[in-house]
């Protein structure tokens, strides 16, 4: 407002007239602007508060979107002698397993050599195991310690190491194969009869230094392997051999129903905590998105998610009806206790889903077309970068923004209000002000002279 003394001639109160007159002028719009910007961050804090519920349920329903997070495999090995993994499908089941023989890479040392810095020829090494093979030249210049240093840097070794033992006064260059199984002993051959010392004359004990294969009995059945690691010989398990058994190892193998409980259990919670968000949200009275449509429309697709049957199925559940799970009569989720007739409870069947059906029932929710695809597909609807609730809080925030505009507009016409107001009522004050001059000009010129 501009500071001035209207008033100051014709002694007349000026200034709380013009200051009424501003007042007057700039009230019914700054009510309207000040309900406007309550609306906007009302409705701003709503949808804010929408898409903060919606990321919540989102987060429960990713532990759900793998077919395996409903599978929490329990193993129990009776000894160390094996140690168990599976990929989370295996069958439940009890199984006698029992190490007869450890698979053993190979071992070979060379003829007696006079020492570790003696020249033995040239010429190219061969080193065989199975299928896989390396050569490593030698050169005249090369003494034993040279020798071995080559054959361990050899960049296609295949898991040969060298090395050279040290005994009364003699040489001998080792070489340890990492390749297992019957077929894959270690074998040198030579271009060279010079190289013949530390290749074709080498010796192996038959019994302790050959390659050997594992060989393990599977509930009476006997399994061979290049390795001590045995895949799906018991379907979906792998059985790794750590030494041999004195007595056979029990395997047994069962589910965690507790997990798939709990995970559908935490997903019911999940969207009620929504369903919970969304209807205080949406009170007609007090309810921060009264009627709005976006939050009718969410609810009843999420309805019609939750009670619609999934397509594609493999078995006969095909809803989360089939496994238990329900929407009351309040647009929640529950897991009945009680059973209505003949028909078993909500808590009966879902244990009974889990027990005989939980390939299904993580089918029905982490299949293409589950549930979690839909209901993610549905949220990113809303709250994705480009969704409905995103783009709605983009409009608020330049409506919010907006508003700081016209008040500056507001501020501007004001003071031309007020300017105006000034001009006008300055010319009223000058003329007042004439008026009281010539009052007292006259009042004194007519006042009557008085003698002493």
């Amino acid at each position: 407002m501009n500071i001035t003394s209207a008033g100051i001639g014709s002694g007349l109160d000026l200034e709380s007239i013009i200051t009424a007159f501003v007042t007057a002028e700039s009230v019914p719009t700054e009510i309207r602007l000040q309900e406007k910007e309550e609306r906007l961050n009302l409705e701003l804090s709503g949808i804010g508060s929408f898409k903060s519920a919606l990321s919540s349920f989102q987060s429960v329903i990713d532990k759900l979107k793998s077919a395996d997070s409903l599978s929490e495999q329990v193993l129990d090995v009776s000894t160390d002698d094996v140690s168990i993994t599976t990929n989370g499908s295996a069958s439940n089941g009890s199984f006698s397993i029992e190490v007869q023989q450890l698979a053993q890479g190979s071992r070979v040392q060379s003829a007696s050599i006079a020492s570790s810095t003696s020249l033995i020829g040239s010429g190219t090494l061969t080193f065989t195991a199975g299928s896989n093979t390396f050569d490593v030249a030698i050169d005249g210049a090369d003494d034993l310690s040279a020798i071995r240093d080559k054959i361990n840097a050899e960049s296609a070794n295949f898991g040969v190491t060298a090395n050279i033992i040290n005994s009364d006064g003699e040489a001998h260059l080792v070489y340890k194969s990492s390749i297992t199984g019957d077929a894959n002993n270690l074998t040198i051959t030579t271009s060279d009869a010079s190289l013949a010392s530390i290749s074709t004359n080498t010796s192996q004990d038959p019994i302790n230094d050959v390659a050997k294969s594992a060989i393990v009995l599977v509930d009476g059945f006997t399994v061979t392997s290049d390795t001590n690691e045995l895949k799906n010989v018991i379907e979906d398990v792998t059985i790794v051999a750590n030494k041999v058994s004195t007595s056979a190892t029990t395997l047994d193998i069962s589910q965690n129903q507790a997990v798939a409980n709990g995970l559908i259990q935490e997903f019911v919670d999940g969207y009620n905590a929504l369903a919970e968000n969304m209807l205080g949200l949406g009170a007609p009275k007090a309810g921060r998105l009264a009627f709005d449509p976006d939050l009718r429309s969410m609810k009843s697709q999420l309805n019609d998610i939750l009670i619609n049957s999934v397509s594609g199925m493999s078995g006969s559940i095909n809803s989360l009806n089939d496994i238990g799970v329900s929407v009351d009569r309040y647009g929640k989720l529950e897991i009945s206790s009680v059973g209505i007739g003949s028909l078993d409870s909500g808590k009966q069947q879902l244990a009974d889903a889990i027990e005989n059906n939980l390939d299904q029932v993580g089918e029905l929710f982490a299949s293409p077309d589950g549930i979690v695809s839909q209901l993610t597909t549905l949220i990113d609807n809303y709250s994705d970068s480009d969704g409905t609730l995103t783009k709605r809080q983009t409009s608020l925030n330049k409506g919010l923004s907006s508003i700081s505009d016209e008040y500056d507009d507001l501020e501007t016409r004001l003071r031309s209000y007020e300017d105006t107001l000034r001009k006008r009522f300055s010319f009223l004050d000058s003329t007042v002000a004439g008026y009281d001059a010539t009052a007292a000009f006259l009042e004194s010129a007519l006042k009557p002279v008085t003698k002493d």
